[in-house]
């Protein structure tokens, strides 16, 4: 195993991450990224100067490139790695990461060639996607390096007029496919349809489709990619909010110590170019999560753009309703108003959340009124799309029951008539 990974920005060498004698992160930024016009920080918890970055303040940003939970274990036992050892997974697999970072062991030249994409048949494409289970992120296949965060197993590719391809050596994926949670078959059509109704509610997401013949599949473009031609494809660098914080994965929920909502719209305010948009967005996002009944919105579940312009909002992504699961916690990942159930969160704890977010309740009241009103028949639509296109779906039943009582409750507490 190599002692040093060089850390590049797209084609651009920007520092070295090394092991100290502990077996500890150290990342220092390149003499020739820092003198150059395009200089600017991987991470806000990595700013630009010519320091030795230890452990506390690399590893974070570092290891949340790094896949979680079971589909961690199932790559370091394919590719023979201890599951803890991030440095090892990170030279395995941090070839093609979120967003522009790629890391290659030391010695090792960037390849001057762009990559190649291997285009895969329908029956290619339906074996692929049966293989995922046994085979996440495809490691170990040669010319293959790629590493995306979470614990839901997927995988990038690259989507044009409906061709699926796989990328090679540094040609870049466009898209992300995921299949079904494990003992959650329905998540694929849950993603879909949560996405879909963002976007109608006028929340910033990426386009999703469903494909896949035999075995369907949520399938997501990739808002830090940029197709400038057929074969080129520009990376666009991101961080989530979790990595701008400099907080390690192991502790993204706010319950065992992980950013807060407080925290991660004081991020928005000191960091972004655009404050006013972004932390307007931000709070819709808040206030459609909790409509969807969506637990699971953490700090990776959102992230900024790290533009050459400076900072903002990325488009949101990772929307599903957790409710309509009994396995899963009905605790919000981030409390509202100090509050994590949501049958609790009545109209004081919304207006405890504004101060302490330091926004005007009035806005907050009113983003509440109008979201819920538009909610409602916006879901009864598209429900009624989705049956025209794949058939009648009890997922998507379940979860306008969901938006109904969320709607209702927050109709009563705000003493609104619907």
């Amino acid at each position: 195993m190599s002692q040093c990974l060089m850390v590049y920005w797209d084609e651009h060498l920007v520092g070295e991450l090394k092991l100290d004698a502990q077996r500890r992160f150290v990342f220092r930024y390149a003499s020739s990224w820092l003198a150059s016009d395009r200089a600017q920080p991987i991470s806000l918890s990595l700013p630009l100067c010519d320091a030795v970055f230890d452990d506390d303040c690399a590893r974070p940003f570092f290891s949340n490139l790094l896949p979680e939970s079971e589909l961690r274990q199932q790559i370091t036992r394919k590719l023979g790695l201890s599951e803890k050892n991030d440095f090892a997974l990170l030279e395995a697999i941090g070839g093609e990461c979120a967003g522009a970072i790629s890391l290659l062991p030391e010695g090792e030249s960037l390849p001057k060639e762009s990559g190649a994409y291997h285009e895969l048949t329908d029956n290619q494409l339906n074996q692929l996607i049966q293989a995922i289970p046994t085979r996440p992120l495809l490691a170990g296949e040669a010319g293959i390096r790629l590493s995306l965060a979470g614990a839901q197993n997927k995988l990038p590719i690259r989507y044009r007029n409906g061709q699926v391809s796989l990328p090679y050596g540094r040609a870049a994926s466009t898209h992300i496919i995921k299949p079904a949670i494990t003992h959650y078959e329905s998540s694929v059509m849950n993603e879909w349809f949560c996405m879909r109704l963002a976007k109608l509610m006028d929340l910033p997401v990426p386009d999703v489709l469903i494909i896949g013949t035999e075995t369907p599949v949520y399938c997501v473009e990739r808002y830090d990619r940029i197709i400038v031609t057929d074969e080129h494809v520009e990376r666009l660098h991101q961080e989530d909010f979790c990595q701008a914080l400099g907080v390690a994965a192991d502790v993204k929920y706010e319950k065992e110590g992980g950013p807060s909502l407080r925290d991660c719209f004081g991020l928005i305010r000191s960091a972004s170019i655009q404050p006013a948009k972004d932390l307007n967005t931000a709070l819709k996002w808040v206030v459609f999560n909790y409509l969807i009944g969506n637990a699971d919105a953490h700090a990776k579940n959102i992230a900024l753009l790290l533009t050459q312009q400076g900072p903002r909002l990325a488009p949101f992504y990772d929307l599903m309703c957790t409710a309509i699961y009994e396995g899963l916690s009905d605790r919000l990942a981030m409390k509202i108003g100090n509050e994590d159930r949501p049958d609790w969160v009545i109209e004081r704890r919304w207006n405890d959340m504004a101060n302490d977010l330091e926004i005007d309740y009035k806005l907050v009241r009113r983003l509440l009124a109008a979201m819920s009103h538009k909610i409602t028949n916006v879901a009864a639509q598209l429900q009624d799309h989705c049956s025209s296109r794949y058939g009648s779906r009890d997922t998507i039943v379940q979860i306008n029951k969901v938006i109904a009582q969320r709607v209702t409750k927050v109709m009563r507490i705000l003493e609104i008539s619907e």
